[in-house]
């Protein structure tokens, strides 16, 4: 498989998604102890009661975005080929 990022083969995964080394060491994931301390540090808001609440809300507005910007990039495409650009 190749990593999504650099086209490297590797068969290293994370949550489905295939990542060389390097690229996963690049994104600087957050540790244990810097996650739990803004756990800690978390203060429920109207829209979160919690961190988990905000973590998981974040994910699927960046899931919608994705597709949004996807839609309208295809149909781009799509028109171009129509119009013959």
């Amino acid at each position: 498989m190749k990593c999504f990022n650099c086209s490297a083969e590797t068969s290293n995964q994370r949550y489905e998604i295939t990542i060389c080394p390097a690229c996963e060491q690049d994104l600087r994931l957050f540790t244990d102890e810097t996650i739990a301390r803004q756990k800690a540090e978390y203060k429920p808001s109207e829209k979160y009661a919690t961190y988990n609440d905000e973590i998981a809300d974040r994910l699927v507005f960046l899931e919608k975005d994705y597709l949004k910007k996807k839609i309208k990039l295809l149909h781009v495409l799509e028109r171009l080929e129509w119009l013959k650009y």
